[in-house]
């Protein structure tokens, strides 16, 4: 039995996605600065965080830019993305720890500080990879790592039905080839497509209308859909005061 994500331990994979990732997902400078508009607003005060699936830190250094006061842990299970994360965050030394740990199952949380709380908990492109039960035990967990107040965020790959089914893997499709063309020793098309096709075979989509559901039912508040688009969408809420 594979490992969810497990694709993402392999190196070519995640150069690949890091290099081009501003370029392969449609609006990524704008979903970018929604996210910093969404954790900011009513002058919110993030002085701890975590970063779930937290890959090559850029959702972590997101934070730690917007709060120059902040610290972070990154919980991620791929050493090549946490390899890339100490790279990029290697200025912030001191503000940042790493767990290496699968979010497949809740032992994860055993590298967290006991008892500790925090103002943010947020995730981007990563809990796709779980079973749906777990991706609901998952939100479970991150709500109770909230203070009152704090702010859940998951920036995510989603299912898409009806007339956009299927769209944003053909729109990667196109673009991964495009990219791969600019390279001084480019893989065939065909090469690059089923690499493509091999990262996604264990992605678990799920409407992020459905998700929302699931937030709410755990006690979250102020839950919604905040930016959409097929197969991408930024939904989450907050823990009450």
């Amino acid at each position: 039995m594979t490992r969810p994500g497990g694709v993402w331990q392999q190196e070519t994979t995640v150069a690949g996605f890091i290099d081009e990732r501003r370029r392969l997902i449609p609006l990524f400078d704008v979903q970018e600065e929604l996210t910093k508009r969404l954790i900011t607003r009513g002058g919110r005060e993030v002085r701890r965080f975590v970063d779930l699936g937290a890959g090559d830190g850029g959702f972590a250094e997101l934070l730690l830019d917007l709060y120059p006061e902040s610290s972070g842990v990154l919980v991620d299970f791929s050493q090549p993305m946490l390899a890339a994360a100490r790279e990029r965050l290697a200025t912030k030394s001191g503000r940042w720890e790493i767990i290496e740990a699968d979010l497949a199952g809740p032992g994860w949380r055993d590298g967290l500080p006991g008892g500790e709380r925090y103002d943010a908990v947020v995730s981007r492109l990563a809990i796709h990879h779980l079973p749906d039960e777990r991706k609901q035990e998952l939100y479970a967990e991150a709500y109770a790592l909230l203070r009152p107040g704090g702010v859940f965020l998951n920036w995510e790959h989603v299912e898409t039905a009806g007339l956009a089914e299927g769209l944003f893997d053909e729109f990667f499709r196109e673009r991964i080839v495009e990219a791969e063309q600019e390279r001084e020793h480019p893989r065939p098309p065909e090469e690059v497509v089923a690499s493509y096709d091999d990262a996604t075979d264990d992605d678990i989509l799920r409407d992020p209308e459905t998700q929302c559901d699931w937030l709410r039912e755990i006690g979250f508040e102020k839950v919604d859909v905040y930016f959409k688009l097929p197969g991408l969408a930024i939904f989450g809420g907050e823990r009450a005061e």
